[in-house]
């Protein structure tokens, strides 16, 4: 008797390669023990490198969630990720600032962002589970976070989003006070409160968006008898359609004689959103040309094994490597640095920094690789 089942259908591992990719420069960033100010953190209105990294995390993040969810919500199971990763990040918080003082002790962060962001699109999966749909959501989250801004921008002097003057500082700090948010409210903002979480969000379904477009490019594809080249021209589309969407939501203020929105990440706007889910999409596109057709050859197999396997626990990497630094960052009585100490005794001289980020990379991919050998896999 034939078993008259349907084959599973192969996983789209170009998701899994540009998450690794993007884990390789995380834990690069995050392994510099003096960070240039041209890579550290954009101080407002502007984005250096390191702050594109979690915003794509959380962009690849809407698209695999668009693929684990297309079939189905379950909601205990939705109800689970958000406990367990709200309780990680406030756990997370209290020992990066090696504090346990509840009177301080801050609420929100990278963890609880991403908490949300699955609970969110996880529900919005019940309205609908095609890319239209998505494409039609992500419009609306970033019409929305537009008008906010711009006109909370009008409040301000000059028209212009200042740290003195943003909407972030007024509602994050309405909400959880500054005692529990970033830098207890001195930063005049909140990079991950419920301002930025509006912007994430349209990151999120601008993923979700790719997610299911690529699904249903392969469903035609297969029904067809198409190689993996049927996604190109539908891709290039959307990738052209976020920009444009960037470009209008900067410019369309001006038109009621505001200012133009800014691309930065410390308010996460729209324009920095969909700009950079443009380019995330090209960069997905590109990986389902080489990761995702039948017969890909066993020595890119090879090449690209300890790449997909960062990116299958692309949770764990991303956080744990956080942690990790957080930890041996620590200054020890005397005032030096325990990472500083550690790559000393593995670097070769004068190459202190290069010793110690080959090495925390060869351990991410260590551990990874046997992880996904085991089929194990962080799944809050």
């Amino acid at each position: 008797m034939t078993d008259a089942s349907p084959a599973p259908r192969p996983r789209i591992a170009s998701l899994d390669l540009v998450r690794g990719l993007m884990l390789v420069c995380s834990v690069a960033m995050n392994s510099l023990l003096v960070t240039p100010e041209w890579l550290d953190h954009a101080p407002w209105a502007s984005v250096h490198p390191i702050d594109l990294v979690f915003p794509v995390f959380v962009t690849l993040s809407g698209c695999g969630l668009g693929f684990a969810l297309g079939r189905g919500v379950g909601f205990g199971e939705l109800a689970r990720r958000t406990a367990v990763l709200l309780a990680a990040g406030l756990l997370y918080n209290a020992i990066v600032s090696a504090s346990w003082n509840l009177d301080t002790w801050r609420v929100t962060g990278v963890l609880q962002t991403y908490a949300m962001v699955v609970v969110v699109i996880g529900l919005l999966h019940l309205l609908t589970r095609g890319w239209r749909g998505w494409a039609a959501i992500t419009g609306l989250f970033a019409v929305a976070h537009t008008v906010l801004l711009a006109g909370w921008a009008e409040r301000c002097v000059g028209g212009v989003l200042t740290r003195e003057c943003n909407p972030s500082g007024a509602i994050d700090t309405l909400v959880f006070t500054a005692d529990h948010i970033y830098q207890l409210g001195a930063g005049g903002h909140d990079p991950e409160g419920l301002v930025a979480l509006l912007g994430t969000l349209v990151s999120a379904s601008a993923g979700a968006t790719v997610g299911h477009l690529l699904l249903s490019v392969r469903r035609r594809a297969l029904a067809r008898s198409a190689g993996v080249g049927a996604a190109v021209l539908p891709l290039v589309a959307l990738a052209a359609a976020f920009l444009a969407a960037a470009f209008v939501l900067t410019w369309a203020p001006t038109l009621v004689g505001a200012r133009p929105v800014p691309m930065m990440k410390r308010l996460w706007s729209p324009p920095f959103a969909l700009a950079l889910a443009a380019a995330t999409t090209i960069a997905l596109l590109l990986g389902h040309l080489l990761v995702d057709r039948a017969g890909t050859g066993r020595v890119l197999r090879g090449l690209s094994y300890p790449i997909l396997a960062l990116g299958r626990n692309s949770l764990l990497v991303y956080f744990g490597s956080h942690v990790l630094m957080g930890l041996l960052s620590r200054p020890l009585p005397d005032g030096t640095v325990p990472a500083e100490t550690i790559a000393a005794t593995i670097a070769v001289a004068g190459h202190v920094q290069a010793t110690w980020t080959a090495a925390l990379l060869l351990f991410w991919i260590l551990l990874t690789s046997l992880l996904h050998r085991h089929r194990l896999y962080l799944r809050p």
